[in-house]
């Protein structure tokens, strides 16, 4: 059964569609994925502490193996499947924006939060958004879908952690589409870490984390692609990008896209947590690698692997993305974190991949972490606020490649209780490449503020970068400025019409809110997502930024919400 929209229903039609019965997963399927799920604790538990800490949506895996573990035969129980049925809420089909211009993206949501438990499945975050002309598609990790997949996609044989909405009027309202479809098998997982992309009006492509059994029952972790060809109402059942030996692999931080100059071109880049001991460039040490499949056939069939990037032992490299050009050159950047991880300083690295050639990685710049290098005030994680994007907008300025990151090189305090003896406050800075990427020049600052010269600064993290069909530069970014203790979070984008030399920035005017996290069970509990990825129109038809975003309001309840400028 495809995932798709499901609007705002009356309780007892809602009973009567959907009986009891059909809401329960079997023994077989909670089994199954109990199976999965523990082997890949396992296979977690063996690896180094760095690269544990380094895993993003794996660590929401293996954290909801534990969950799993505990509650996962209740969902085979038809009166806790009963009683989930009674707990749905009417719900309006689309919302529109907020008097602040803040849009509600996920709050449009099957449930009703804290309908499905008090205690897990209430967190939506980690978006990306894609645009074809007026179709507007958001992707969105979503504890929540634990609950919606076996009430709704009662084919699906596992369960889903990702979701989506839809806007069919360029973002102005959104349709909650609820959970992604894992496909019929048992035991498979959709992992979350989306990317959203698109090739024209009808057809958009979700990537995202999976894993799943081969036919000897061992577990596989891998990427795989749903694809929407009804403008993102509706997601087909995920297609396998690359999968490796669950027992000894973990893959992580996918990212996608599609080339402008042939929509049939697809790219994905992930990160390759190798344990096997058998690779050629490691031996039998850990191997950490960048690599990256293609489709030339709409995402039917994929290639073998490509290396971008490999390191050993200690060594250690993630957060991959990658765009293309309106020639078809793909561009793929990653960030190399050091033998002393979460320590010491970082490197930005982008390459070329054109005529089935890599070419040799470029430095773009060293950054200098923010907060304690791992953790940022508040004590939740970030440090891989790096973000891409290639122009193809035929404005003379094609193939300009622009790379963001947030860095604490401005304001650095002692600190005694961060891991380098130090305390970054993070600015959002910005290079860019005039020659596709061969060479980098200076840096500007994207966030128009300055750190304070006198006590605390203020962090600026997790940019997202998109450019428009007149070459203009958006920006978006989390931002603590308006607080002089620097816990509130605000949302700020920026928008430069001068190939990033200057910046006017934007206040969304979000409610600022101090951020919660460790609150659902099902995740992380220190995650809050590790980017937010806003989205110009992939056809060069309509101008302007579109980004979707976590909210928290001021209960601590997090939502995904949008921003049009």
């Amino acid at each position: 059964m495809k995932s798709g929209k499901f609007p705002g229903l009356a309780l007892a039609f809602l009973c009567a569609i959907v009986p009891s019965g059909g809401a329960q997963m079997s023994p077989a399927k909670v089994a199954a994925l109990e199976s999965n799920l523990q082997h890949v604790k396992a296979a977690y538990n063996r690896l180094p502490a760095n690269k544990k800490l380094l895993l993003d949506g794996a660590s929401n895996v293996v954290q909801f193996a534990d969950f799993w573990h505990r509650t996962g035969m209740r969902f085979a129980d038809p009166a806790f499947a009963a009683a989930r049925v009674q707990r749905v809420s009417a719900r309006p089909a689309a919302t529109s924006a907020t008097t602040n211009k803040i849009i509600p993206i996920s709050a449009t949501g099957l449930f009703q939060d804290l309908s499905g438990s008090t205690l897990a499945g209430f967190t939506q975050s980690e978006s990306s958004t894609a645009r074809c002309g007026n179709n507007v598609v958001v992707g969105f990790n979503d504890s929540g879908g634990i609950f919606e997949t076996p009430l709704f996609l009662t084919g699906a044989g596992g369960e889903s952690l990702a979701g989506f909405a839809y806007s069919t009027d360029g973002g102005h309202t959104f349709t909650d589409g609820g959970p992604v479809d894992p496909g019929p098998n048992f035991g498979s997982l959709l992992g979350g870490d989306p990317v959203l992309s698109c090739s024209n009006p009808s057809t958009f492509y979700y990537s995202q984390l999976f894993l799943f059994s081969d036919a000897a029952g061992n577990p596989v972790t891998a990427v795989a692609v749903n694809k929407s060809t009804d403008g993102g109402h509706s997601f087909g059942e995920p297609v396998v990008v690359i999968g490796k030996d669950g027992l000894s692999h973990f893959l992580d931080k996918p990212w996608s896209a599609v080339d402008p100059s042939n929509p049939k071109n697809i790219y994905v880049s992930y990160t390759d947590f190798d344990g096997s001991g058998t690779s050629k460039a490691c031996g039998k040490l850990m191997r950490t690698a960048i690599e990256f499949v293609v489709s030339h056939d709409a995402g039917a069939t994929w290639s073998a692997p490509k290396v971008a990037s490999e390191v050993c032992d200690n060594e250690a490299v993630s957060g991959s993305q990658v765009a293309l050009d309106s020639k078809g050159t793909m561009h793929i950047a990653w960030i190399d974190l050091g033998p002393t991880f979460p320590e010491g300083n970082r490197t930005i690295f982008q390459s070329i991949y054109a005529g089935g050639v890599l070419l040799p990685p470029v430095t773009v710049d060293i950054i200098q972490p923010g907060g304690d290098a791992f953790l940022l005030q508040g004590a939740f994680r970030d440090f891989l606020g790096m973000a891409m994007a290639v122009d193809h907008s035929r404005t003379g300025s094609d193939g300009m490649v622009y790379i963001t990151w947030a860095d604490g090189r401005n304001k650095r305090l002692p600190d005694p209780v961060a891991s380098q003896g130090v305390y970054g406050y993070d600015d959002i800075l910005l290079r860019v490449s005039f020659d596709d990427g061969s060479h980098f020049g200076f840096f500007s600052q994207v966030n128009s503020d300055f750190q304070s010269r006198l006590g605390p600064g203020h962090d600026h993290y997790q940019p997202g970068i998109a450019i428009d069909k007149t070459g203009t530069i958006g920006i978006c970014w989390y931002d603590r400025r308006n607080d002089p203790e620097n816990f509130s979070v605000g949302r700020f984008c920026a928008t430069s019409n001068n190939n990033g030399i200057t910046f006017t920035n934007i206040n969304t005017n979000l409610a600022p809110y101090t951020p919660a996290h460790g609150n659902d069970e099902i995740l992380n509990p220190v995650y809050m997502g590790d980017y937010d990825q806003p989205a110009s129109d992939s056809l060069n038809q309509e101008a302007g930024f579109f980004g979707a975003f976590e909210a928290q309001g001021n209960r601590g309840n997090p939502n995904v919400v949008g921003f049009e400028f």
